[in-house]
């Protein structure tokens, strides 16, 4: 009897996070498409940040704009207020990722990008927010219900999705191949 309330809640889970995804598809907009030619035409670096799990989506879709041909690293929000924040040059384009997009480690980094005309692409999912009224491109994740009812679950999934989707699409603009 316990295996099947499992099996359950792991679907549960699972169409949670479906659900979020065919949420996100319906809301592409052509701020993608702004991103994707600003990312594509960058000359210098992408930098990713966010705080807690948004934090670690970051590092993945760093890796991955890296992998196909986009030099790209995260940027942990807690340390750019202590010094990291000289690793971001004018040249770059700065990639924030927070689902309420008020998040207090986050507001030094929005704060220096605007005052130094630092591209920023904002992913969030709250159009009132600090990161999204601040944000050059507004990537906007539609709200979705977490699993659990609290744990970024599904959020999360949005957010790796469309970092993806733009790691893929940025690598079709710029023509990049495996032999590449």
């Amino acid at each position: 009897m316990k295996k099947n309330k499992y099996i359950s809640e792991a679907k549960n889970v699972i169409n949670l996070e479906i659900s979020a995804l065919q949420k996100l598809k319906k809301s592409i907009n052509s701020s993608f498409n702004k991103a994707v030619t600003q990312i594509a035409k960058c000359n210098s670096k992408v930098i990713l940040c966010g705080v807690g799990k948004s934090g670690l989506i970051a590092s993945k879709i760093a890796a991955t704009l890296s992998s196909v041909g986009t030099p790209s690293f995260s940027l942990a929000a807690s340390e750019a207020s202590h010094g990291d924040l000289g690793m971001i040059s004018k040249k770059d384009i700065l990639i924030l990722i927070s689902n309420s997009g008020k998040t207090a480690e986050l507001k030094n980094i929005i704060q220096y990008a605007n005052r130094n005309k630092i591209l920023l692409i904002g992913i969030v999912s709250k159009k009132d927010s600090v990161l999204y009224k601040a944000s050059d491109i507004k990537l906007l994740i539609p709200e979705v219900t977490e699993a659990g009812g609290v744990v970024p679950t599904a959020s999360t999934t949005s957010q790796l999705a469309l970092g993806d989707a733009l790691a893929i699409a940025t690598m079709k603009y710029k023509k990049f191949s495996t032999q590449d």
